[in-house]
């Protein structure tokens, strides 16, 4: 076996390490790509949560005020 075979062959097994991690790679930003599109909606419920939530506390406090004989509207 010559130097020059050796060294094909190293180049070779190099390249199928590089081709094996390139696959992981690759399967890793699927899962982080899958992980984005799947959060997308959810910031739309939290915001919607939220203003419901402030809506609510809003329109009872005003109530609140009102029943027990206040100015609900300053």
């Amino acid at each position: 076996m010559t130097s020059l075979e050796r060294e094909v062959g190293k180049l070779e097994a190099r390249m199928e390490t590089v081709e094996l991690e390139l696959q992981a790679i690759r399967q890793d930003v699927r899962e982080i790509r899958d992980a984005l599109v799947g959060t997308r909606g959810g910031w739309k419920i939290v915001t919607l949560a939220i203003t419901l939530a402030t809506s609510l506390g809003v329109i009872l406090g005003k109530t609140s005020a009102f029943i027990m004989g206040g100015t609900p509207w300053k």
